[in-house]
């Protein structure tokens, strides 16, 4: 049996509004690492994406965490 995504998945909202990246829609992202404790945001938006780390999180490409992990 298929489990739903929303059976399985936990709800984040983040309290701290966090504005480094030029493209703010995509500082929501990592407003969503730092609360989830994200072990990666996987994106091939490298004009915004420009730094390998947020706190906790690493940020790679696809082809950066494919060829790490080979999943």
């Amino acid at each position: 049996m298929v489990a739903r995504l929303s059976a399985i998945s936990e709800t984040q909202e983040p309290n701290n509004e966090i504005d480094i990246i030029a493209d703010n829609p995509d500082s929501r992202l990592l407003e969503l690492a730092k609360i989830s404790n994200a072990d990666f945001i996987i994106t091939g938006n490298t004009n915004d994406f420009k730094m390998k780390n947020f706190f906790n999180t690493r940020i790679v490409t696809p082809r950066e965490y494919w060829e790490e992990y080979k999943l």
